[in-house]
């Protein structure tokens, strides 16, 4: 016994009557979707809000640097067209679980566009002993979690 088949007509018509059906659950959802959506973006810019501008701009840095303080004073000490290094203590034991490993490279994407160079004359010194760098080195900035700004006279 063969199937009947549909005739063209009734083809489109049936192909028509789906993509009403879709668009009329597209447009059901965004309805009922919407108003969420539109608290959560609201929430979410109350909490951007709430911080300061510092906070904004150092944003993830803010788990690795130890205190905004220290990528301020790098920036506005080491020139633009300075290079620089961060060094960090293998004994260092301020900050976070993260510091140690990625200090350095926050400082890359915070201080564009300076270069960091290994045995740069600007150092970023998380713990390190200033004393390695001898007499040339001169502390041009500290905080008191073991952090300076050092600059080696070349």
């Amino acid at each position: 016994m063969s199937r009947p088949s549909l005739s063209p007509r009734s083809r489109a018509g049936a192909v028509r009557l789906g993509v009403v059906a879709l668009v009329a659950i597209a447009v059901l959802a965004v309805v009922v979707s919407y108003p969420f959506v539109l608290r959560d973006v609201g929430d979410e810019a109350s909490k951007s809000e709430s911080l300061s501008f510092s906070d904004r701009e150092i944003a993830g840095g803010n788990g690795i640097v130890v205190d905004q303080t220290v990528v301020y004073a790098a920036r506005a000490l080491i020139p633009e067209d300075e290079s620089y290094h961060v060094a960090v203590a293998p004994d260092y034991a301020g900050g976070t679980d993260l510091t140690r490993d990625h200090v350095a490279s926050y400082f890359r994407y915070f201080l564009m566009p300076r270069r960091p160079v290994e045995g740069a004359a600007w150092i970023v010194c998380y713990g390190c002993d200033i004393t390695e760098y001898g007499d040339r080195a001169e502390v041009l900035w500290r905080l008191d979690e073991d952090i300076s700004i050092v600059r080696v006279a070349q």
